[in-house]
């Protein structure tokens, strides 16, 4: 799979946002927050490490470990 410029979650359809590939960058909104989709949980929940709240929590990788195990649980 290939991975496409920034993808605005907003502008795009919703039932094409579990085909993301994890890793993908998204940002919420035309100039919103930048993060790295991890996927869509049974419940239709979409997991994405936030740039900045995944710096604002001091141990970047961590946070988007943690997250990628959630997206799988």
């Amino acid at each position: 799979m290939q991975f496409h410029k920034t993808i605005n979650l907003y502008a795009f359809p919703r039932e094409l946002v579990k085909h993301l590939q994890p890793g993908q960058w998204v940002a919420a909104g035309d100039n919103g927050p930048l993060g790295r989709f991890y996927g869509v949980k049974r419940s239709g929940v979409v997991v994405v490490a936030w740039k900045d709240n995944a710096v604002r929590s001091g141990n970047y990788f961590d946070y988007c470990k943690t997250l990628h195990t959630f997206s799988k649980g």
